[in-house]
Protein backbone atom coordinates (compact mmCIF):
# COMPACT_ATOMS: atom_id res chain seq x y z
CA UNK A 1 0.00 0.00 0.00
CA UNK A 2 1.25 3.26 -0.89
CA UNK A 3 2.15 5.31 2.15
CA UNK A 4 2.53 9.00 1.69
CA UNK A 5 2.31 10.77 5.16
CA UNK A 6 2.93 14.81 4.62
CA UNK A 7 0.57 17.08 6.79
CA UNK A 8 1.24 20.47 4.80
CA UNK A 9 2.06 23.43 7.26
CA UNK A 10 -1.18 24.67 8.52
CA UNK A 11 -2.81 21.49 7.81
CA UNK A 12 -2.82 21.67 3.77
CA UNK A 13 -3.78 25.75 4.27
CA UNK A 14 -3.57 25.49 6.13
CA UNK A 15 -2.91 23.04 3.58
CA UNK A 16 10.02 14.86 10.41
CA UNK A 17 40.39 3.77 29.57
CA UNK A 18 41.38 3.13 26.89
CA UNK A 19 40.93 1.54 23.30
CA UNK A 20 41.98 -1.81 23.05
CA UNK A 21 45.31 -1.74 20.77
CA UNK A 22 45.61 -5.16 19.72
CA UNK A 23 48.78 -5.64 18.14
CA UNK A 24 49.84 -8.90 18.13
CA UNK A 25 53.02 -10.37 18.25
CA UNK A 26 54.33 -10.30 14.83
CA UNK A 27 58.42 -10.40 15.49
CA UNK A 28 60.77 -8.61 13.68
CA UNK A 29 63.66 -10.39 11.76
CA UNK A 30 65.99 -12.90 13.06
CA UNK A 31 69.70 -12.59 12.49
CA UNK A 32 72.19 -15.54 12.05
CA UNK A 33 75.89 -15.34 12.78
CA UNK A 34 79.47 -15.33 11.40
CA UNK A 35 82.75 -16.33 12.63
CA UNK A 36 86.11 -17.75 11.38
CA UNK A 37 86.83 -21.20 11.32
CA UNK A 38 90.37 -22.95 11.04
CA UNK A 39 92.53 -26.00 12.22
CA UNK A 40 94.33 -25.82 15.04
CA UNK A 41 98.28 -25.94 13.90
CA UNK A 42 97.36 -25.07 9.84
CA UNK A 43 99.60 -23.16 8.49
CA UNK A 44 97.11 -21.57 6.34
CA UNK A 45 93.94 -19.87 8.34
CA UNK A 46 90.60 -20.01 5.81
CA UNK A 47 88.28 -17.03 5.22
CA UNK A 48 84.56 -17.69 6.97
CA UNK A 49 81.45 -17.50 4.43
CA UNK A 50 78.65 -15.47 6.75
CA UNK A 51 75.42 -17.27 6.84
CA UNK A 52 72.19 -15.90 4.47
CA UNK A 53 70.22 -13.30 6.28
CA UNK A 54 66.70 -14.54 7.61
CA UNK A 55 63.59 -13.39 5.94
CA UNK A 56 61.85 -10.41 6.87
CA UNK A 57 58.63 -11.61 9.05
CA UNK A 58 55.35 -10.03 7.49
CA UNK A 59 54.30 -7.45 10.34
CA UNK A 60 51.10 -5.39 10.65
CA UNK A 61 50.37 -2.38 12.33
CA UNK A 62 47.33 -0.14 13.16
CA UNK A 63 46.55 2.16 15.86
CA UNK A 64 43.36 4.84 16.28
CA UNK A 65 43.69 8.82 17.23
CA UNK A 66 41.62 8.13 20.12
CA UNK A 67 40.83 5.40 22.38
CA UNK A 68 36.86 6.32 22.83
CA UNK A 69 35.10 8.46 20.14
CA UNK A 70 31.38 10.00 19.85
CA UNK A 71 29.33 7.71 17.42
CA UNK A 72 29.16 10.52 14.50
CA UNK A 73 32.14 12.55 15.11
CA UNK A 74 35.68 11.27 13.03
CA UNK A 75 38.78 9.60 14.15
CA UNK A 76 42.13 8.47 12.20
CA UNK A 77 43.40 5.35 11.99
CA UNK A 78 47.21 4.99 10.96
CA UNK A 79 48.64 1.81 9.91
CA UNK A 80 51.80 0.17 8.26
CA UNK A 81 52.99 -3.33 7.30
CA UNK A 82 55.91 -4.77 6.41
CA UNK A 83 55.44 -7.56 4.23
CA UNK A 84 57.42 -7.58 0.30
CA UNK A 85 54.73 -9.59 -1.20
CA UNK A 86 51.84 -7.34 -0.52
CA UNK A 87 50.99 -4.47 -2.81
CA UNK A 88 47.76 -3.73 -0.88
CA UNK A 89 46.06 -3.93 2.34
CA UNK A 90 42.21 -4.76 2.71
CA UNK A 91 40.24 -3.17 5.44
CA UNK A 92 37.61 -4.92 7.17
CA UNK A 93 35.61 -5.30 10.46
CA UNK A 94 34.59 -1.73 11.05
CA UNK A 95 35.29 -0.27 7.77
CA UNK A 96 36.30 -2.10 4.46
CA UNK A 97 37.94 -1.51 1.11
CA UNK A 98 41.23 -1.91 -0.31
CA UNK A 99 43.90 0.22 1.03
CA UNK A 100 47.85 1.20 0.64
CA UNK A 101 50.33 -0.26 2.56
CA UNK A 102 50.48 1.97 5.27
CA UNK A 103 48.79 5.20 5.46
CA UNK A 104 46.18 7.14 7.51
CA UNK A 105 42.09 7.19 7.23
CA UNK A 106 39.59 9.11 8.35
CA UNK A 107 36.58 6.96 9.38
CA UNK A 108 33.24 7.93 11.31
CA UNK A 109 31.62 5.51 13.13
CA UNK A 110 27.80 5.34 12.82
CA UNK A 111 25.55 5.52 15.87
CA UNK A 112 23.81 2.39 17.55
CA UNK A 113 21.64 1.79 20.15
CA UNK A 114 23.80 2.29 23.01
CA UNK A 115 27.92 2.38 22.99
CA UNK A 116 29.19 -0.41 21.41
CA UNK A 117 32.99 -1.24 20.09
CA UNK A 118 34.14 -0.62 16.66
CA UNK A 119 36.63 -3.16 15.64
CA UNK A 120 39.05 -2.00 12.43
CA UNK A 121 41.21 -4.47 10.88
CA UNK A 122 43.78 -4.66 8.47
CA UNK A 123 45.40 -7.39 6.53
CA UNK A 124 48.27 -7.38 4.24
CA UNK A 125 49.11 -10.20 2.80
CA UNK A 126 49.86 -13.00 5.33
CA UNK A 127 49.80 -10.49 8.34
CA UNK A 128 46.58 -9.04 10.18
CA UNK A 129 46.04 -6.55 13.39
CA UNK A 130 43.24 -4.82 14.81
CA UNK A 131 42.80 -2.12 16.81
CA UNK A 132 39.39 -1.67 18.63
CA UNK A 133 37.57 1.77 19.61
CA UNK A 134 34.88 2.21 22.21
CA UNK A 135 31.58 4.18 20.60
CA UNK A 136 29.50 6.30 22.76
CA UNK A 137 26.44 7.06 21.43
CA UNK A 138 25.79 11.37 21.00
CA UNK A 139 23.71 12.98 22.90
CA UNK A 140 21.96 14.60 19.85
CA UNK A 141 21.21 11.32 17.70
CA UNK A 142 19.47 8.23 17.47
CA UNK A 143 19.72 5.30 14.81
CA UNK A 144 17.17 5.11 12.38
CA UNK A 145 16.66 1.49 10.89
CA UNK A 146 14.33 0.69 7.77
CA UNK A 147 12.81 -2.46 8.17
CA UNK A 148 9.76 -4.65 7.92
CA UNK A 149 8.24 -2.70 11.15
CA UNK A 150 6.56 -3.79 14.30
CA UNK A 151 4.38 -7.14 14.46
CA UNK A 152 0.82 -6.83 12.99
CA UNK A 153 1.89 -4.15 10.44
CA UNK A 154 2.00 -6.00 7.58
CA UNK A 155 5.23 -5.59 6.53
CA UNK A 156 5.70 -1.97 4.96
CA UNK A 157 8.49 -1.26 2.55
CA UNK A 158 11.07 1.70 2.56
CA UNK A 159 9.46 2.99 6.01
CA UNK A 160 12.12 4.61 8.54
CA UNK A 161 11.94 4.14 11.97
CA UNK A 162 13.17 5.25 15.08
CA UNK A 163 12.75 4.51 18.69
CA UNK A 164 10.66 7.62 21.56
CA UNK A 165 10.71 7.78 24.91
CA UNK A 166 7.94 9.79 26.48
CA UNK A 167 7.79 10.41 30.06
CA UNK A 168 4.99 11.89 32.70
CA UNK A 169 5.80 15.39 33.16
CA UNK A 170 8.33 16.34 34.99
CA UNK A 171 8.58 12.35 36.43
CA UNK A 172 10.87 9.42 35.54
CA UNK A 173 8.21 7.55 34.78
CA UNK A 174 8.62 7.01 30.94
CA UNK A 175 8.03 4.31 28.11
CA UNK A 176 10.29 3.77 25.16
CA UNK A 177 8.13 2.89 21.96
CA UNK A 178 9.89 1.63 19.34
CA UNK A 179 9.21 1.49 15.52
CA UNK A 180 7.96 4.77 15.20
CA UNK A 181 7.55 6.34 11.63
CA UNK A 182 10.11 9.46 11.12
CA UNK A 183 8.59 11.61 8.85
CA UNK A 184 9.75 14.64 7.36
CA UNK A 185 6.64 15.87 6.20
CA UNK A 186 4.95 16.48 9.41
CA UNK A 187 5.35 17.81 12.54
CA UNK A 188 4.71 16.75 16.08
CA UNK A 189 4.93 12.84 17.80
CA UNK A 190 1.78 10.90 17.23
CA UNK A 191 1.20 7.13 18.99
CA UNK A 192 -0.84 4.71 18.94
CA UNK A 193 -3.22 4.20 22.10
CA UNK A 194 -2.98 2.42 24.64
CA UNK A 195 0.74 3.32 26.37
CA UNK A 196 1.41 1.83 29.90
CA UNK A 197 -1.76 2.90 32.35
CA UNK A 198 1.33 4.16 35.11
CA UNK A 199 2.10 7.39 32.69
CA UNK A 200 -1.32 8.80 32.94
CA UNK A 201 -0.55 11.39 30.82
CA UNK A 202 -2.18 14.72 31.55
CA UNK A 203 -5.39 15.87 29.18
CA UNK A 204 -5.09 18.78 26.72
CA UNK A 205 -8.21 20.64 27.42
CA UNK A 206 -9.63 23.83 25.16
CA UNK A 207 -10.38 27.38 26.63
CA UNK A 208 -13.72 25.87 27.83
CA UNK A 209 -11.89 22.65 29.79
CA UNK A 210 -13.33 20.20 27.32
CA UNK A 211 -10.96 17.76 26.18
CA UNK A 212 -9.09 18.21 22.87
CA UNK A 213 -9.39 15.48 20.40
CA UNK A 214 -7.24 16.01 16.81
CA UNK A 215 -8.16 15.21 13.43
CA UNK A 216 -4.32 14.41 12.09
CA UNK A 217 -4.32 14.54 8.59
CA UNK A 218 -2.05 12.66 5.95
CA UNK A 219 -2.32 12.45 1.83
CA UNK A 220 -2.73 8.38 3.19
CA UNK A 221 -5.53 8.88 5.57
CA UNK A 222 -6.50 10.26 8.96
CA UNK A 223 -5.94 9.67 12.96
CA UNK A 224 -7.97 10.58 15.32
CA UNK A 225 -7.07 10.42 18.95
CA UNK A 226 -6.94 12.44 22.31
CA UNK A 227 -4.00 15.30 22.76
CA UNK A 228 -2.47 14.69 26.14
CA UNK A 229 1.18 16.25 27.19
CA UNK A 230 4.08 14.34 27.56
CA UNK A 231 8.48 15.05 28.23
CA UNK A 232 9.30 13.38 25.04
CA UNK A 233 13.32 11.97 25.20
CA UNK A 234 15.27 11.79 22.10
CA UNK A 235 19.18 10.28 22.66
CA UNK A 236 20.51 13.14 25.60
CA UNK A 237 17.88 15.74 24.36
CA UNK A 238 14.61 16.82 26.14
CA UNK A 239 11.17 18.26 24.99
CA UNK A 240 9.38 19.05 28.00
CA UNK A 241 5.43 18.90 28.30
CA UNK A 242 4.96 18.62 24.56
CA UNK A 243 1.29 18.16 23.45
CA UNK A 244 1.45 14.66 21.70
CA UNK A 245 -1.62 12.78 19.81
CA UNK A 246 -2.49 9.60 20.96
CA UNK A 247 -4.12 7.50 18.33
CA UNK A 248 -7.36 5.80 19.00
CA UNK A 249 -7.92 7.57 22.68
CA UNK A 250 -10.99 8.56 22.61
CA UNK A 251 -11.13 12.36 23.30
CA UNK A 252 -13.89 13.04 26.37
CA UNK A 253 -15.28 9.73 25.37
CA UNK A 254 -16.13 9.87 21.40
CA UNK A 255 -14.24 7.38 19.96
CA UNK A 256 -15.22 7.64 16.48
CA UNK A 257 -14.05 10.55 14.33
CA UNK A 258 -16.22 13.44 13.63
CA UNK A 259 -17.44 13.16 10.16
CA UNK A 260 -15.63 16.14 8.93
CA UNK A 261 -13.07 14.38 9.92
CA UNK A 262 -13.52 10.72 8.95
CA UNK A 263 -14.60 12.39 5.17
CA UNK A 264 -10.65 13.56 4.77
CA UNK A 265 -9.73 9.96 3.73
CA UNK A 266 -9.27 6.52 5.34
CA UNK A 267 -8.38 5.72 9.30
CA UNK A 268 -5.02 4.98 10.45
CA UNK A 269 -5.67 4.38 13.87
CA UNK A 270 -4.39 0.57 13.95
CA UNK A 271 -0.53 -0.45 13.80
CA UNK A 272 -2.35 -2.15 10.85
CA UNK A 273 -3.26 0.61 9.24
CA UNK A 274 -0.67 3.18 10.22
CA UNK A 275 2.37 0.45 9.84
CA UNK A 276 4.02 1.74 12.91
CA UNK A 277 3.67 2.61 16.48
CA UNK A 278 3.24 6.00 15.65
CA UNK A 279 4.56 9.04 13.89
CA UNK A 280 7.38 11.30 14.43
CA UNK A 281 7.01 14.73 12.48
CA UNK A 282 10.45 16.32 12.26
CA UNK A 283 9.07 18.57 9.37
CA UNK A 284 10.55 22.62 8.46
CA UNK A 285 8.15 23.85 11.27
CA UNK A 286 6.92 23.39 14.84
CA UNK A 287 3.22 22.98 15.00
CA UNK A 288 1.46 20.93 13.10
CA UNK A 289 -1.30 23.74 12.31
CA UNK A 290 0.08 27.21 13.65
CA UNK A 291 -1.33 30.59 14.13
CA UNK A 292 -4.43 29.62 11.52
CA UNK A 293 -5.85 27.55 14.66
CA UNK A 294 -4.83 29.63 17.33
CA UNK A 295 -7.02 32.10 15.36
CA UNK A 296 -9.96 30.35 14.84
CA UNK A 297 -11.74 26.58 14.98
CA UNK A 298 -10.42 24.95 11.66
CA UNK A 299 -12.56 22.22 10.22
CA UNK A 300 -10.80 18.67 10.56
CA UNK A 301 -8.31 19.82 12.75
CA UNK A 302 -8.75 20.57 16.37
CA UNK A 303 -11.60 19.20 18.41
CA UNK A 304 -13.10 20.23 22.10
CA UNK A 305 -15.10 17.27 23.62
CA UNK A 306 -17.72 16.86 25.99
CA UNK A 307 -20.68 15.43 26.72
CA UNK A 308 -20.06 13.09 23.39
CA UNK A 309 -19.73 15.46 21.14
CA UNK A 310 -17.13 17.01 19.17
CA UNK A 311 -17.07 20.52 17.80
CA UNK A 312 -14.18 22.53 16.28
CA UNK A 313 -12.38 24.46 18.18
CA UNK A 314 -9.34 27.14 18.42
CA UNK A 315 -6.54 25.70 20.28
CA UNK A 316 -3.62 28.22 21.49
CA UNK A 317 0.31 27.29 19.85
CA UNK A 318 1.78 25.99 23.13
CA UNK A 319 -1.21 23.48 22.99
CA UNK A 320 -1.15 22.47 19.71
CA UNK A 321 0.95 19.02 18.85
CA UNK A 322 4.19 20.19 17.91
CA UNK A 323 7.58 18.66 16.68
CA UNK A 324 9.42 18.35 19.58
CA UNK A 325 12.73 19.39 18.31
CA UNK A 326 12.06 23.29 18.22
CA UNK A 327 11.42 23.01 21.99
CA UNK A 328 14.93 21.45 22.75
CA UNK A 329 17.39 23.40 24.95
CA UNK A 330 19.78 23.14 22.23
CA UNK A 331 20.14 21.49 18.71
CA UNK A 332 16.81 23.41 17.90
CA UNK A 333 17.15 24.45 14.70
CA UNK A 334 16.60 21.35 12.37
CA UNK A 335 17.53 17.99 11.69
CA UNK A 336 19.91 15.54 9.19
CA UNK A 337 18.65 12.09 8.16
CA UNK A 338 21.21 10.08 7.13
CA UNK A 339 20.99 7.08 5.32
CA UNK A 340 23.59 4.58 3.56
CA UNK A 341 23.11 3.87 -0.35
CA UNK A 342 21.10 1.29 -1.52
CA UNK A 343 21.80 -1.47 -4.57
CA UNK A 344 19.82 -2.14 -7.56
CA UNK A 345 18.66 -5.48 -5.62
CA UNK A 346 17.29 -3.47 -2.82
CA UNK A 347 18.20 -4.33 0.99
CA UNK A 348 16.46 -7.00 3.71
CA UNK A 349 17.20 -3.55 6.16
CA UNK A 350 18.82 -0.39 6.45
CA UNK A 351 20.23 1.18 9.45
CA UNK A 352 21.04 5.04 9.36
CA UNK A 353 21.15 8.01 11.80
CA UNK A 354 18.94 11.11 12.81
CA UNK A 355 21.28 13.52 14.04
CA UNK A 356 19.32 17.08 16.12
CA UNK A 357 20.45 20.45 15.09
CA UNK A 358 22.14 21.70 12.49
CA UNK A 359 25.49 23.61 12.57
CA UNK A 360 25.13 23.26 16.51
CA UNK A 361 27.76 20.40 17.19
CA UNK A 362 30.58 18.65 15.33
CA UNK A 363 28.56 16.00 14.31
CA UNK A 364 25.58 18.34 12.44
CA UNK A 365 27.66 20.83 10.23
CA UNK A 366 26.00 21.71 6.73
CA UNK A 367 29.89 21.02 5.26
CA UNK A 368 29.20 21.25 1.04
CA UNK A 369 25.70 20.78 0.97
CA UNK A 370 23.42 23.24 -0.55
CA UNK A 371 20.47 24.90 0.92
CA UNK A 372 17.08 25.23 -1.01
CA UNK A 373 15.03 27.71 0.82
CA UNK A 374 11.50 27.02 1.21
CA UNK A 375 8.05 28.93 1.08
CA UNK A 376 5.71 29.33 3.81
CA UNK A 377 4.31 26.05 3.35
CA UNK A 378 7.81 24.24 3.26
CA UNK A 379 7.75 23.79 -0.64
CA UNK A 380 10.31 24.12 -3.01
CA UNK A 381 10.39 24.06 -6.98
CA UNK A 382 11.35 20.83 -9.11
CA UNK A 383 11.84 21.06 -12.61
CA UNK A 384 11.45 18.22 -14.68
CA UNK A 385 10.97 17.20 -18.24
CA UNK A 386 9.93 20.53 -18.71
CA UNK A 387 7.26 20.98 -16.07
CA UNK A 388 7.96 23.45 -13.10
CA UNK A 389 6.15 21.99 -9.55
CA UNK A 390 6.78 25.15 -6.94
CA UNK A 391 4.60 22.49 -4.35
CA UNK A 392 7.70 20.09 -4.16
CA UNK A 393 8.71 19.03 -1.21
CA UNK A 394 11.58 16.00 0.58
CA UNK A 395 9.44 13.56 2.45
CA UNK A 396 10.65 10.02 4.20
CA UNK A 397 7.45 9.03 5.13
CA UNK A 398 6.43 8.52 1.08
CA UNK A 399 8.04 5.36 0.26
CA UNK A 400 8.82 6.36 -2.99
CA UNK A 401 9.45 9.44 -5.41
CA UNK A 402 5.92 10.36 -6.02
CA UNK A 403 5.38 12.73 -9.91
CA UNK A 404 3.61 12.66 -12.76
CA UNK A 405 5.04 11.23 -16.02
CA UNK A 406 2.45 9.36 -18.38
CA UNK A 407 5.11 8.18 -20.33
CA UNK A 408 5.90 5.44 -17.79
CA UNK A 409 3.71 2.67 -17.35
CA UNK A 410 1.72 1.60 -13.85
CA UNK A 411 2.71 -2.01 -12.29
CA UNK A 412 0.37 -4.60 -12.48
CA UNK A 413 0.97 -6.07 -8.93
CA UNK A 414 1.57 -3.22 -7.45
CA UNK A 415 -1.01 -0.46 -9.16
CA UNK A 416 0.55 2.95 -7.22
CA UNK A 417 3.70 2.27 -8.62
CA UNK A 418 5.72 2.59 -12.08
CA UNK A 419 7.01 -0.64 -13.66
CA UNK A 420 8.63 0.02 -16.97
CA UNK A 421 10.46 -2.83 -18.87
CA UNK A 422 13.78 -1.66 -18.15
CA UNK A 423 15.12 0.84 -15.62
CA UNK A 424 14.33 4.30 -16.45
CA UNK A 425 17.63 6.85 -16.21
CA UNK A 426 15.79 10.04 -15.49
CA UNK A 427 16.68 13.27 -13.52
CA UNK A 428 15.22 16.71 -12.74
CA UNK A 429 16.21 20.21 -11.40
CA UNK A 430 15.81 21.25 -7.90
CA UNK A 431 15.25 24.80 -7.08
CA UNK A 432 15.32 27.38 -4.38
CA UNK A 433 11.81 28.53 -3.61
CA UNK A 434 13.45 32.39 -4.01
CA UNK A 435 15.75 30.89 -6.94
CA UNK A 436 18.76 31.62 -4.98
CA UNK A 437 20.09 27.52 -5.43
CA UNK A 438 19.56 25.08 -7.94
CA UNK A 439 21.32 21.93 -9.35
CA UNK A 440 20.48 18.45 -11.05
CA UNK A 441 19.32 15.19 -9.32
CA UNK A 442 19.76 11.93 -11.26
CA UNK A 443 17.27 8.74 -10.58
CA UNK A 444 16.67 5.67 -11.35
CA UNK A 445 12.89 4.39 -11.87
CA UNK A 446 12.80 0.57 -11.85
CA UNK A 447 10.20 -1.85 -12.12
CA UNK A 448 9.09 -3.12 -8.17
CA UNK A 449 6.73 -5.71 -9.13
CA UNK A 450 9.81 -8.11 -10.15
CA UNK A 451 12.20 -6.38 -7.22
CA UNK A 452 13.69 -8.73 -5.55
CA UNK A 453 12.17 -9.67 -1.95
CA UNK A 454 12.99 -7.42 0.98
CA UNK A 455 11.83 -4.21 3.11
CA UNK A 456 13.97 -1.41 1.28
CA UNK A 457 13.78 -0.38 -2.58
CA UNK A 458 15.79 1.72 -4.00
CA UNK A 459 14.75 3.89 -6.75
CA UNK A 460 11.04 3.44 -7.25
CA UNK A 461 8.02 5.83 -7.87
CA UNK A 462 4.44 6.21 -8.62
CA UNK A 463 1.70 8.57 -9.68
CA UNK A 464 1.33 11.74 -7.33
CA UNK A 465 -1.64 11.51 -5.37
CA UNK A 466 -3.87 14.64 -5.73
CA UNK A 467 -6.85 14.21 -3.37
CA UNK A 468 -5.15 16.08 -0.63
CA UNK A 469 -2.03 18.36 -2.54
CA UNK A 470 -1.95 20.05 -5.58
CA UNK A 471 -1.02 17.88 -8.50
CA UNK A 472 2.01 20.96 -9.07
CA UNK A 473 3.89 19.06 -6.54
CA UNK A 474 7.18 16.00 -6.55
CA UNK A 475 7.34 14.27 -3.21
CA UNK A 476 10.88 13.72 -2.99
CA UNK A 477 10.33 10.29 -0.89
CA UNK A 478 12.19 7.82 1.12
CA UNK A 479 14.63 6.68 -1.77
CA UNK A 480 15.93 10.30 -2.58
CA UNK A 481 17.30 9.79 1.01
CA UNK A 482 19.27 6.96 0.31
CA UNK A 483 23.19 7.83 0.02
CA UNK A 484 22.75 11.42 1.38
CA UNK A 485 22.52 13.66 4.43
CA UNK A 486 19.39 15.43 4.45
CA UNK A 487 18.83 18.35 6.41
CA UNK A 488 15.57 19.62 7.48
CA UNK A 489 16.07 23.64 8.44
CA UNK A 490 13.26 24.90 10.54
CA UNK A 491 11.96 28.24 10.41
CA UNK A 492 13.03 30.19 13.02
CA UNK A 493 11.29 34.09 14.27
CA UNK A 494 14.52 35.00 12.06
CA UNK A 495 14.96 32.77 9.17
CA UNK A 496 13.07 30.99 6.52
CA UNK A 497 13.12 26.84 6.23
CA UNK A 498 14.99 25.51 3.73
CA UNK A 499 16.24 21.73 2.83
CA UNK A 500 20.01 21.22 1.98
CA UNK A 501 21.58 17.95 0.81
Amino acid sequence: MTTMLDVRRGLAALATTCACLILTACGGGGGGGGGSTGSTGSTAASVASPSAPAAVQPTAAISASTATVTAGQPLTLTWSSQDTGATACTASGAWSGQVATSGSQQVTPAAQAGAYTATYTITCGQASNSVAVTVAPPANAIPIVVDNGPAGAGGPFNAPFVSVTVCRPGTTVCQTIDHVLLDTGSYGLRLIAPLDGALALPTVTSSTGAAVGECGQFVSGYTWGAIVQADIKLAGETAAAQSIQLIGQAPGGVATAPTSCSSTGSSMNTVATLGANGILGVGLFKEDCGQACASSAISATYYACASGTCTSTALALDKQVANPVGAFAGDNNGVVVSLPAVGASGATSLKGTLTFGIGTQPNNGLGTATRYVANSSGDFTTVYKGTTMTASFIDSGSNGLYFDDTSLPACTLSTDFYCPTSPQSLNATVMAYDGSASSNVAFTITDIDHLPGGTVAGWVGGKYDTKKRSGNAFDWGLPFFFGRNVYVGMATSTSRPYWAF
